[in-house]
């Protein structure tokens, strides 16, 4: 299968970085990201939280480790016959940076969308993505509504109840197993 895999908060553990940098540079003391829109927790304008995010893009990719059993699942995945394209809603000028993150955490790395603050939806039909790993809840339920089954990270930031065609997952091995079920390549 063509597997669509997210980078910020499915791969790299972007989001604890992010919300200590965010607090220290705003002043806040906010103990965790409950809207992925992150601009809205710090009452701040979305095109601030960009500027501070451009300003410090170097930091804010390198430095986070990468989420639990990614690089082990990427590479299962892998080993079982799957393609992997990374689907990001990361920018092409940040394709070195992000290049170079994956090879110093030693995660498989070929083949990467940056959507930018395009649709990953878009990512999906042009590329024929068959099933996609996010944490984005609305980027899950718009794959999801195409019909593409969406793996969805669990996160504080996508706590709603969950469509047909999403499946929450608290772990890699979670979102292994999911995909077996319904993989014919899968052992």
């Amino acid at each position: 299968m063509r597997i669509g895999v997210d980078i910020d908060g499915v791969i790299s553990d972007s989001y604890p970085l992010w919300l200590d940098e965010l607090n220290r540079h705003y002043g806040k003391n906010i103990p965790f990201v409950d809207d992925y829109n992150m601009h809205l927790s710090f009452d701040v304008s979305p095109e601030d939280m960009n500027e501070f995010f451009e300003t410090n893009v170097e930091r804010l990719l390198m430095r986070p480790e990468a989420i639990s059993g990614a690089r082990e699942g990427i590479e299962s995945l892998r080993q079982e016959g799957h393609e992997i394209i990374y689907v990001t809603a990361r920018t092409l000028d940040q394709e070195e940076l992000t290049a170079h993150w994956f090879e110093l955490k030693g995660i498989y790395y070929n083949q990467v969308l940056f959507t930018g603050f395009g649709s990953k939806l878009d990512a999906v039909k042009q590329w024929g993505i068959e099933v996609f790993i996010e944490d984005y809840l609305e980027n899950a339920k718009l794959i999801a509504e195409y019909g593409v089954p969406v793996f969805l990270i669990d996160t504080t930031y996508n706590q709603e109840e969950l469509p047909p065609g999403i499946t929450r997952c608290h772990s890699w091995e979670d979102i292994i197993a999911g995909i077996r079920k319904i993989s014919p390549k899968s052992s």
